[in-house]
């Protein structure tokens, strides 16, 4: 991903800025569409278990096993391969999507993991994270980078296998996020880009309800920097499950703006939100441990991987019915 600060972008944020009626004409309708979570038709509510940290940790040490796994490389393949067997494990119906793209380097090839839990309707919610680590650094684990969200992702998955909600899941594992030229037009969002084009081109992209995107999540000083370029009725959704979940004081709504794996489905009018902390380093508030070899799993831990896991899931029961199967 790429951070910018708020006079840099004055062009970009015209488009993304959360009140353009493009964008908020959809995020208005979040309120109606989504019933809560928790409640089923016969008044009882469905308990899912705790988030175990401990578990999405041991699915982050397992894939930092392929590291480097840069796009386009048979590491990465591997480990999208991985990603794609976990799921099947959980007995989830799983994609995996093989496509090339054009990049500064010339043409590679990538692999999206898709995997779905269907709902009562054809409505969805996509829950994102790249799994690709930054090319050219040494040791590189990226274990928070993009090893964290991932990790939360599998652990999810794995709770919800065999829930029917009303609108489906989509888990979706991009390869291809990190640039290699400061996100110059082609260079980075390969898989995002590519699925958001997907859903453009058939129409599909009118069933999505919404666009969760974790990224940077494993951080021992957690907290959360929400971009700018978010939807605003989801950030107000995500506060909410920071609220809920007692975690409100671990994230801040920052007036910068992130190029990440969202911004392809802002681009076609999906309400999107980027949940990262984008300060990831040796003191507070500090990001020197980004994209270093320092990205390993000795400084990231099971605690905040269980935090952001209990915001994400109280945030689905805020944006999705969830029942046992009949």
């Amino acid at each position: 991903m790429l951070f910018a600060g708020r006079n840099n972008w004055m062009n970009l944020m015209s488009y993304f800025n959360p009140v353009n009626p493009a964008i908020l004409s959809k995020t208005l309708l979040l309120a109606s569409l989504f019933p809560l979570l928790g409640c089923q038709p016969n008044g009882q509510n469905t308990e899912l278990p705790p988030f175990d940290g401990e578990r999405a940790f041991a699915e982050v040490a397992a894939l930092v096993e392929f590291s480097p796994r840069d796009a386009g490389t048979p590491a990465g393949w591997k480990a999208a391969e991985h990603i794609a067997k976990r799921m099947e494990g959980f007995g989830i119906a799983v994609e995996v999507d093989t496509f090339s793209d054009m990049t500064p380097e010339g043409e590679k090839t990538f692999r999206n993991v898709i995997g779905r839990i269907p709902g009562k309707t054809d409505q969805w919610i996509i829950l994102g994270s790249h799994f690709d680590t930054m090319p050219g650094i040494e040791h590189f684990q990226g274990a928070n980078d993009s090893g964290s969200s991932t990790g939360v992702l599998l652990e999810i998955a794995r709770m919800l296998a065999g829930q029917v909600p009303d609108i489906g899941i989509i888990f979706a594992f991009f390869d291809g996020e990190e640039g290699i030229a400061h996100y110059i037009p082609g260079d980075g969002l390969h898989g995002s880009r590519r699925m958001a084009g997907q859903l453009r081109q058939s129409g599909e992209y009118k069933k999505i309800k919404a666009m969760i995107l974790l990224d940077m999540v494993g951080d021992k000083d957690l907290h959360f920097t929400v971009p700018y370029n978010s939807s605003r009725e989801l950030v107000k959704e995500v506060f909410g499950a920071a609220q809920a979940t007692g975690h409100r004081n671990r994230f801040s709504l920052t007036r910068s703006v992130i190029t990440d794996d969202h911004v392809p489905f802002l681009e076609i009018g999906i309400p999107a939100i980027d949940i990262i902390d984008f300060r990831f380093g040796s003191e507070s508030g500090l990001n020197d441990y980004w994209h270093t070899e320092a990205d390993h799993l000795e400084n990231i831990s099971a605690e905040s991987l269980k935090i952001t896991g209990e915001i994400t899931l109280e945030l689905l029961q805020s944006l999705t019915f969830i029942t046992n199967p009949e």
